[in-house]
């Protein structure tokens, strides 16, 4: 071919599109390009002006934007019999979809002309993608699941997740789950989500699970990655009721005044499904249809009452309608020894309403009295009001003619209720001779001061 050198350059070379569409695979070195990838020159074609000797990638479109990084085009254009074929870079190894997905470029041609001849086509875009290869298994948010499961529960909570990190996955999504474990009374479905098949007789089931991957291995077209396994355990919480257990005998003998019977009780109570605030215990005597004898005698000794004025309601509130007025000198209610026996015990306590006015008198006025026979008249118990205190009087007879020892025998305590004319509750706590008495007005503890008699 003869080539003929003219002096001028006179048209620009024309690329074929003004803009293309590039895809590359991680593990290829070749974009393929559409539309086809060529350029013209208008120049004689048999002259260095009319031919095309390469193609040039940029990262902006015009001229006047100076390009220092070009060399960070991963690409180059070749010409191999005489078309222009876009290729990595000889020092780039492979691409990475995970760390970059596509690069938007520029590309235009050029002529054979010297350079301060040469002619440049416009810019054409060019965008490259970069296909995904399917190179990472599915990874398990969590290595071990726990789930617990009260009896008979369906298991509506029971999921496990994994995600894929190949960038053509956009939302790491995989497509399956297995279990692993054969002879396990559970199945899994495609999103995580683990099932009761047949009914759960064990404590606790453990199996493993794994993860497929949506897309098929670039090695084998037929075959998915799969994940390592995950570890599940599933515990079931049996039904439960709480018992009580009572290491105590079944018949108990009462010694003293008061005694822990809850002491040895066991209480099994639910952990898992019961949170216990209080226990409160109810004890029921059962004298198994015994409305006398030895044995009910003897329980009902050491704590009775004994109503001397019965009362109309309940011992909280004042009486209302029924009550006993009298001075407490020259009136008295005689108490028959088929209801009190006038027996007090060293422990013992008096309750009472009473309603009382100051009226300036001397004398006793007494509340109640266990006396001697009617010509003797010595008071051995007394409860009375004198010179505005209450008091109360207990007499302890010496054991012999030797004995020597003095007893505390009357306490007063000076009240200001005592003589306001309105209804106040008393309660009078006795140990004798033990304890020092106290004494509660309206649920208020007054200080007390007693006299020591022979």
């Amino acid at each position: 071919m003869k080539i003929i050198k003219t002096k001028s350059n006179l048209f620009d070379p024309i690329i074929s599109s003004n803009k293309y569409v590039g895809h590359i695979k991680e593990n290829e070195r070749t974009v393929e390009v559409k539309p086809s990838l060529y350029a013209s020159d208008a120049d004689p074609s048999n002259s260095l002006n009319g031919q095309i000797c390469g193609y040039e990638l940029s990262l902006h479109k015009h001229d006047d934007i100076v390009d220092e990084t070009s060399e960070n085009i991963p690409f180059i254009v070749e010409l191999i019999n005489k078309q222009p074929i876009i290729q990595l870079k000889t020092h780039i190894d492979k691409l990475d979809c995970e760390i970059k997905q596509s690069y938007r470029l520029f590309i235009r041609a050029y002529d054979c002309a010297n350079n301060n001849e040469r002619r440049y086509s416009e810019r054409a875009s060019l965008i490259i993608t970069i296909d995904d290869v399917n190179e990472f298994a599915p990874i398990f948010t969590h290595k071990n699941y726990l789930f617990k499961l009260h009896q008979d529960q369906n298991c509506l909570s029971c999921r496990v997740e994994a995600i894929d990190d190949d960038c053509s996955n956009i939302d790491n999504r995989v497509c399956d789950y297995q279990i692993q474990t054969s002879n396990v009374p559970f199945s899994i479905g495609s999103n995580g989500s683990i099932s009761i098949t047949t009914p759960l007789m064990n404590d606790t089931y453990e199996f493993d699970v794994v993860a497929i991957d949506c897309y098929p291995s670039s090695s084998d077209n037929d075959t998915k990655k799969i994940s390592e396994p995950a570890k599940v355990t599933i515990k079931i919480i049996k039904s439960c009721k709480p018992t009580i257990t009572d290491d105590y005998p079944t018949k108990s003998t009462i010694h003293a005044d008061h005694t822990h019977i809850f002491d040895t009780l066991h209480v099994d109570i639910c952990e898992e499904t019961c949170a216990v605030e209080n226990i409160i215990g109810t004890v029921t005597l059962d004298s198994n249809g015994i409305d006398s004898g030895c044995n009910l005698e003897q329980c009902s000794s050491i704590n009775r009452e004994y109503v001397l004025i019965p009362k109309d309601i309940d011992f909280n509130q004042a009486p209302q309608s029924r009550y006993m007025s009298f001075d407490g000198i020259k009136q008295t209610s005689i108490i028959q020894k088929k209801d009190f026996s006038g027996q007090l015990k060293n422990d013992f306590t008096i309750r009472m309403w009473m309603k009382h006015a100051d009226e300036e008198n001397d004398e006793k006025e007494n509340i109640f009295c266990k006396t001697d026979e009617k010509l003797k008249n010595r008071h051995h118990t007394a409860l009375f009001i004198q010179d505005g205190y209450l008091k109360l009087l207990i007499r302890k007879d010496p054991v012999s003619i030797n004995d020597k020892d003095v007893y505390a025998s009357e306490w007063m305590w000076k009240i200001p209720q005592v003589n306001d004319n309105q209804w106040h509750s008393y309660k009078l706590f006795v140990n004798y001779p033990n304890k020092v008495l106290n004494s509660k007005v309206n649920f208020c503890t007054y200080k007390i001061f007693f006299l020591f008699l022979k």
